[in-house]
This record gives C-alpha cells, sequence and structure tokens, in this order.
C-alpha cells in the first residue's frame, strides 16, 4: 500500500510519515519545501517529490501508484498572509489534488481541517457543532471540506476522513506552545488574567495515532472528528505544569486582565502605525479565551491515546532544552 502525504515534511507530516514506514506503508511526500535531507526525514523507502499542490500535473505524477491521499498542504498562519493566498492554496490546492485523485480512480483520502472551522463560538463544541469560522484560514478549510464531500458524494466507492485538530504540539514545532515554553524559560513570561479558560490541546503522537486508528475503521462516506486530548486543562495548569518541568517557580499572582488591555492600547496603535498586524491586546485575549473543543467520535472508535497531555508538555520541555544549546551554539558562530 502507497500513501502520498502533501505537506509531509511539515511539522505533523513527519511523525506521519515515521508512524507509516514504521507500520509498514510505502510513503511518497508530496511537499513545496526540500526538507529530505533533515535527519527525521532519514527513513528507509521515503519518497518525495517537490511540488506545488496547485499544480495539476505536478499533484497527478505525484499520484501514481497511489492507494491513499493524507493532505496536510497548507497555509495556517494567523499574521502575514494574505486571504487570496489562504484561498488559492487551501481551496484551490485541494480541489487541485481531488481532480487529480479523480483521474488516478483514487477512492481514500485523510483530510486535516481545522476546529478553526468553528470560529469563536462561546461553547464546548462537538462533531456536531455548526461551523461558523470567521478566520480566513478557518473559512478556507470549511470550503476545502465542502469540497471534498463533493468528491465522495460522486462516486459510492470513495471515502474521506476529516480531522479537526486543535493546537497540535510536540517536540519539533514551533507554534503556540513552543512559544510558551520559551517565554517562560527566558522568564519573559507574564500572567495576565485568571488563567481558568479551558485550552484544548493535541499532543502529536496521540494525534497521528488516532488518525491511522480511525482509517483502519473508516466507512464509505464522509466521517468528521474533532481531536483534542483529555482531561481539558485550563490555560493556568498548562503554564502550572511547564513551569513544573523547567523547575522554576510559577508566579502566583497574574495581573488583572481589564487593565492591562486598556493600558496596552497605544502599543497596538504603535503596531498599526507601521502596518503591523500583530495586535498585542489581541493575543492576551486570546491567551484568555477558552477554546474548549470535545472529540467525541474519535473517542467512541475505542480509540485510547498512549500519552498524557503531561507526558507531552514534558517530551516537548526536554527536547526544547537539548536543542537550546545547539540553537545557543549556532547562534554564536554566525554572530
Amino acid at each position: 500500500m502507497r500513501v502520498l502525504v502533501t505537506g509531509g515534511f511539515g511539522f505533523i507530516g513527519g511523525y506521519i510519515c515515521r508512524k507509516l514506514v514504521n507500520d509498514g506503508w510505502k510513503v511518497r511526500v508530496f511537499d513545496i519545501q526540500n526538507k529530505a535531507d533533515r535527519p527525521e526525514f532519514n527513513l528507509n523507502g521515503l519518497e518525495y517529490v517537490i511540488g506545488d499542490i496547485r499544480d495539476y500535473d505536478a499533484v497527478a505524477n505525484a499520484l501514481e501508484e497511489v492507494d491513499l491521499i493524507i493532505h496536510l498542504a497548507a497555509k495556517h498562519r494567523f499574521f502575514g498572509i494574505s486571504e487570496e493566498e489562504f484561498y488559492s492554496v487551501n481551496v484551490i490546492g485541494t480541489d487541485v489534488i481531488l481532480k487529480a485523485a479523480s483521474q488516478k480512480v483514487i477512492k481514500s483520502l485523510i483530510f486535516y481541517s481545522s476546529v478553526a472551522v468553528y470560529g469563536d463560538q462561546n461553547l464546548s463544541t462537538t462533531e456536531e457543532t455548526v461551523p461558523l469560522p470567521n478566520s480566513p484560514y478557518g473559512m478556507t478549510k470549511l470550503e476545502a471540506e465542502k469540497l471534498i464531500r463533493a468528491w465522495v458524494s460522486e462516486d459510492d466507492e470513495r471515502r474521506a476522513i476529516i480531522i479537526r485538530p486543535t493546537v497540535v504540539f510536540g517536540p519539533g514545532n514551533s507554534g503556540n506552545v513552543f512559544r510558551l515554553i520559551r517565554q517562560i524559560e527566558k522568564g519573559l513570561f507574564l500572567p495576565v488574567g485568571s488563567g481558568d479558560n479551558i485550552k484544548s490541546v493535541a499532543y502529536v503522537e496521540n494525534l497521528v495515532d488516532a488518525t491511522m486508528f480511525t482509517y483502519e475503521r473508516i466507512a464509505k462516506g464522509v466521517t468528521v472528528y474533532n481531536y483534542a486530548d483529555e482531561p481539558h486543562k485550563s490555560f493556568r495548569q498548562i503554564v502550572e505544569e511547564i513551569y513544573r518541568l523547567i523547575k522554576r517557580p510559577c508566579p502566583k499572582n497574574p495581573l488583572p486582565l481589564k487593565p492591562v488591555l486598556i493600558a496596552l492600547k497605544p502599543v497596538d496603535l504603535a503596531f498599526r502605525f507601521f502596518n503591523k498586524d500583530f495586535v498585542v491586546t489581541a493575543a492576551i485575549k486570546k491567551m484568555n479565551k477558552a477554546t474548549h473543543h470535545q472529540a467525541i467520535k474519535v473517542r467512541q472508535t475505542g480509540f485510547k491515546p498512549d500519552f498524557t497531555i503531561e507526558d507531552g508538555l514534558s517530551k516537548m520541555v526536554d527536547w526544547y532544552i537539548r536543542n537550546k544549546k545547539s540553537r545557543n551554539s549556532h547562534d554564536e558562530v554566525h554572530e
């Protein structure tokens, strides 16, 4: 069995590729960036094709003798990307993949969407929650989901899994949890607000295991799964655990939220004056907003993750500390 992993040289893609190779799959990566020389991609039998998912011929050629597509390639950063670019990659790119899959008579697809399709609804979401995206990323992910549903409906033999993970973390990632660890380790983290808000997170190895667990039970048609690890943690609990792992005392008296937001408004204005799209108060509000996403359907399949959130944070902090020395030495050489 051969699988094509679009975006396979990315963070989640790397973990997917390693699991698939270990499970005996023939793996072909399709990615716009060439990271094949990195040690983590030194895998027996791993093939790779460098190309753009919007290039039909490149995608069609990469799909030769493929049985399953795992579609990860996407634009996902919330700052610095235009709406047109989100649409071009996330929607048009998905459409190209589906058309090429039709030509190659490929029947199975796993698509990584996002809980961003739910928007900022102030509730605990499940797979039954009506999507209300309010960002270009969430909107284009939902549009891609619609294309996949239409593609599956054209052939009774087609089947697709749509996975909507929450914030994914683990060794090798440079996203939200990495930045939080770095701020805490460097003594730059300033706690604002009570931190009682739930922050659903997903440890990457659990997510990858859940992906293939559900694939083995895939039914015809389209099945949507949220993915988040349980039990859910509050933002304060996550922060406290990172402080514990770094062996530093956790601040006990966070700053009150509202006065801080008022005080930082001039900083926001300065960012806007210099045409920067990062807004300080928006980042603090995001930190204090509940993001509670329940993964009910994946639990109903019988899936049980191997790692707790604490296990995942421990692995990531260990990785951060190990790599901090190499990062520092690298910086010194190039100064």
